[in-house]
Formats: structure tokens, C-alpha cells, sequence
């Protein structure tokens, strides 16, 4: 006998091409941080479109939008290979946020009023899953005047706030199965010498029990890789990687002193290998919330020992972050760094780390600088940052004055470029 929901899936399923036609002159739309491939290429060869707007904050499919800048006008909060040269030939504007805030920009800023989530397979109850990616999209649904959901098989099932009914959709399209963007982070050798000495730093200010949350990058996983003594740990995270998977499997992760949601990893993406994505497939002891609350630094700064682990670009003297401009353009974007640096700040056992190769690859240029040019933006102010953390060592930065976290900032810069630093600090008056 065919149950409600499968009476209502197939009354609610419809073609791309139907679903396309469905996007209104004046539209607003968001996918989140997942794209529904197969609706957006029907959509892109619509060439009547006027006044359209398309969020997204990760954008790897705007190829398939063959009409943008014709009628319809991309946003993204975070740039990356995939996106960037849009960026570069203003096919793409780029709005500044940090991972918390994507819902009020998305239904506040940009007024979204068509939801298009990419999500799994229903299953036997009619639940579906936003899969890797909860981000804002859940609750954007549940505001939006229409929801087009499409159905990609590839859409692990992961349990939590992105979980949703097929009575919350308004129309449903079964896509062709566009395969993820798998996104592993590189832990080749080339650089293990610097990140075992950056590991071992980290080791010593790991305490037993401290909740985890680790930005993405090679640094950061390929450093935890050689963790060391750090016992029942647990993940509170923005993304969701394979070190956190590799760390539980070797029983530094067990979530067992978390005040906040005990026995659990919290997060609110998924990025890494095929092999993480199958892990966490219908694993209750991951759960996926939405950005609004994984990433609120209130909520963050209640976890127990919160330690936020992130990287940067460039570090000042005074202790400032920049982890989004490059060569003088905006490379990439905020993602969680702010909110997490900030909340692991304010948690009274806390910590807000940052790590950072000391020079560029080359060797030409010392990542830590006096000042930044003009132009770049902060991506983290001085008192969201405690430690940061070279392969020459630590700068505990908290407690210190200005001339203090100076000299611990000068002591973990390669040392071909201390001197030459400690004069500019001399001459900025800050040593």
C-alpha cells in the first residue's frame, strides 16, 4: 500500500526544465552551500530572465549558467578555484560574511524568496537530508515562498537540523547525479618537518577534554596528524573533515567530555574524501546543525575547553589576522574563522589558536608582516587571537601589551626575517 509521502513525492515531482520555469523576473534565489546542477543548467539557457539574483556561497556550478550577467546576478561569500576567475571578470560579486551570518544575508540582505536545496534520496519515512552541507538552507526553506528541491543520489544522509520532510517541499526534481566536489586535503610530505614541529606546539596546548573545531586547509589537518597525548577530545567545527575522522578512529576523539551536546560531533559541513562521506552516512555520532547556531560565538563559547585551530595568510606584529586577501585581491573569504576565533576567545577555558608557516614556500617572504598594505581587510582583530603558532613556536599573545605580543610575534618568525621586522616595530613605535 503506497504511503502518504510517496503520494505526495510524486505529486510534488517535476521536470528541470519545469522547475526552471518556475524562477520569476525579479526573483531572488539560494541553493546553500550544495548546487542543484541539473535545475541551474535549465535555468542558464533561459535568456528572458530579467532582475534575477542567484546566492550561493560556495558557487562551483556557475558554468552552467550560460545567461549570467544577462538577466541573472551571481553573489558568493567564499572564493575559490572553481569560482574566482567569475569573480575576476565581474560575472560574480563576492559579499562579505562570515559562515554565521549567511542566513540574514540570504533572506535580509538579498530578500531569497526561492529556495532550491540539492538533497539525498528520501528515505522510508519520506526524510530527506541537505547532506554534506546544513548551512542555511533548512531555514531558509522554511521561509521562502517556494522550495524546488533536487534529489541527488550522491547526498549522503547525515542526521541533524538538515534533516527535513518531503511536505516541507513544494516541488521536487530528480537530478542526473551530479557526483560532489571532493575536496581532500593534500597531506603529502613535502612539508612534513614543518608540520610535525607545528603539531607538536599544538600537542602542548591541547589540553585533555577540549572541544575542537580546525578551519580547513593542509596546514591545519597535516599538523593534528601528529597530535600527541591529547586525550577525549571533542569536535564542535564549522567543517568536518577526514583528520577528525582519522582522530576518532585512533581514539583521540570520543566526545565524552563535551558540555554541549555529549558523545557527538556538531557540525555543519562535510569536506574531505568519498571514504568520509560513507563514514558518515547515517552515523549518529555526527550531527549536522545549522550555520546560525554551530557558528554562534555564544553558543560556541559554551562548549567545554573550546580551541579554535585556524590558519592565516598573513599575521601582523600586533596580533591581526588575515586569512582571505592575496596579492592584493580577495582570494577566498571568511568562512567561520571570526565567529570560531571569537568564541573560543570568550569561552573562559578556551583557546584561539592560529597556525602559520612562518615564510611563504619559496622562502622570499615572511608570513608574518609589521603592517598589512593598504587595502587588506582584518579578518581577525587582535583580541580575537591568543596563540599563534610557527614552526619556531608559540606567540601566547594573551595577558601581553602591545610591546609584549610584539617581541612573542618577532620570536616565531623565520629568523632570516626577525631583524628587519624587529626594526619596522622599532619604527612604528609598538617595541
Amino acid at each position: 500500500m503506497e504511503r502518504l509521502w510517496e503520494w505526495e513525492y510524486k505529486k510534488k515531482r517535476i521536470s528541470a526544465e519545469k522547475a526552471a520555469s518556475l524562477i520569476q523576473n525579479g526573483d531572488s534565489l539560494t541553493s546553500g552551500g550544495r548546487e542543484p546542477a541539473t535545475i541551474l543548467e535549465e535555468l542558464g539557457i533561459r535568456t528572458d530572465l530579467k532582475d534575477v539574483i542567484y546566492y550561493c556561497f560556495e558557487a562551483n556550478f556557475l558554468h552552467l549558467l550560460k545567461n549570467l550577467g544577462k538577466g541573472l546576478t551571481a553573489y558568493t561569500s567564499f572564493l575559490d578555484n572553481l569560482n574566482r576567475s567569475y569573480a575576476e571578470q565581474g560575472l560574480l560579486n563576492y559579499l562579505p560574511s562570515g559562515f554565521s551570518g549567511f542566513k540574514k544575508n540570504a533572506l535580509k540582505g538579498l530578500k531569497c524568496n526561492v529556495a532550491l536545496p540539492t538533497v539525498s534520496p528520501p528515505d522510508k519515512d519520506g526524510y530527506v537530508s541537505l547532506g554534506n552541507s546544513a548551512d542555511m538552507i533548512a531555514d531558509v526553506c522554511r521561509e521562502a515562498d517556494t522550495v524546488i528541491a533536487e534529489i541527488n543520489q550522491y547526498i549522503p544522509f547525515v542526521h541533524g537540523d538538515n534533516v527535513m520532510h518531503i511536505s516541507e517541499l513544494d516541488y521536487i526534481v530528480e537530478g542526473r547525479g551530479y557526483p560532489m566536489n571532493i575536496r581532500q586535503i593534500d597531506t603529502s610530505d613535502d612539508r612534513r618537518e614543518v608540520y610535525q614541529k607545528i603539531g607538536g606546539y599544538l600537542s602542548d596546548l591541547i589540553d585533555d577534554g577540549a572541544t575542537l573545531e580546525v578551519g580547513i586547509g593542509r596546514l591545519n589537518a597535516s599538523s593534528l596528524m601528529y597530535l600527541e597525548n591529547a586525550r577525549d577530545l571533542g569536535v564542535h567545527t564549522e567543517i568536518y573533515g577526514d583528520i577528525f575522522m582519522e582522530l576518532t578512529k585512533k581514539g583521540y576523539i570520543t566526545n565524552q567530555k563535551k558540555t554541549l551536546n555529549p558523545g557527538i560531533s556538531v557540525c555543519t559541513q562535510l569536506v574531505g574524501s568519498e571514504e568520509l562521506l560513507k563514514y558518515a552516512s547515517n552515523n549518529l555520532a555526527i550531527r549536522m546543525n545549522r550555520c546560525n547556531n554551530v557558528l554562534n560565538p555564544g553558543v560556541i563559547a559554551g562548549n567545554n575547553k573550546m580551541t579554535a585551530i585556524n590558519n592565516a595568510i598573513q599575521m601582523d606584529l600586533l596580533g591581526q589576522g588575515n586569512a582571505e586577501y592575496l596579492k592584493g585581491i580577495q582570494y577566498s573569504g571568511m568562512g567561520g574563522i571570526g565567529d570560531f576565533a571569537t568564541g573560543a576567545a570568550n569561552c573562559p577555558d578556551g583557546k584561539s589558536i592560529i597556525v602559520i608557516e612562518s615564510t611563504t614556500r619559496n622562502g622570499k617572504y615572511s608570513k608574518i608582516v609589521p603592517y598589512f598594505t593598504p587595502g587588506t581587510p582584518v579578518s581577525l582583530n587582535r583580541i580575537s587571537v591568543e596563540y599563534v603558532v610557527t614552526e619556531y613556536g608559540v606567540a601566547t599573545l594573551l595577558g601581553k601589551s602591545v610591546p609584549e605580543r610584539t617581541r612573542e610575534m618577532l620570536q616565531i618568525a623565520h629568523p632570516s626575517f626577525r631583524e628587519e621586522l624587529a626594526h619596522k616595530a622599532a619604527a612604528l613605535g609598538i617595541i
